[in-house]
């Protein structure tokens, strides 16, 4: 009986050292993962305008795809990145036909879709934007592996230099989490790129 209490105690021992190892190693793979991760890093796009707004259509780091509407991006932030952009754009230019897909593809499902939804099938949107915005660069103030945050820099004609936040998250793509109305950020004016990684047609 004490031999087989030794031997199941030397297994337990063996499974927790183990385990240990295996978690440590993990642990170092993740830390290396995200040492290796670069948040200031610039993609390397193609810029077109699309409906007017000039916009980053292509890169290593995605869209993949462009049909019906761009998916496919990258699990990095420089993906992320793509992802913000680019949703920010098809959400301000989509006509009547290709929005509900800008709704089911390129955002997350939520209350802030829904609502973001329900208004849009009150418009009608067509042809290209008057004085469009200028995209100027992006930091990233969150990242990890489920989640994102790329605030966005943008120039905007009789108003200036702006920042917005723009909140993605991982699911099977980068996908943008819209807020509710009652949670929507503002826009906030800023005098300079300071911090900002510069990223423009």
């Amino acid at each position: 009986m004490k031999k087989t209490l030794i031997a199941i105690a030397m297994a337990t021992g063996l499974c927790v050292i183990t385990a240990c190892s295996s978690a440590e190693e993990e642990q170092s793979v993740e830390t290396q993962a995200e040492e290796s991760v670069d948040l200031a890093k610039a993609p390397d796009a193609s810029w077109e305008e699309v409906a007017g707004i000039p916009a980053p259509v292509d890169s290593t780091d995605g869209p993949e795809n462009s049909t019906p509407v761009p998916h496919g991006y990258t699990h990095t932030p420089q993906g992320a990145v793509q992802a913000a952009i680019l949703g920010q754009v098809w959400m301000a230019t989509a006509d009547d036909e290709t929005w509900p897909e800008v709704s089911s593809i390129m955002t997350a499902p939520g209350q802030g879709r829904d609502q973001w939804a329900q208004g849009r099938s009150l418009i009608t949107v067509s042809g290209e934007v008057d004085n469009p915005p200028q995209f100027k660069g992006f930091y990233i103030s969150d990242y990890d592996e489920n989640n994102a945050q790329v605030v966005l820099a943008t120039e905007y004609p009789d108003v200036g230099l702006t920042a917005y936040p723009v909140q993605l998250t991982w699911q099977d793509d980068w996908k943008l989490v819209l807020p509710t109305l009652d949670t929507a950020p503002d826009l906030e004016e800023i005098e300079s790129l300071d911090g900002f990684t510069p990223f423009e047609a």
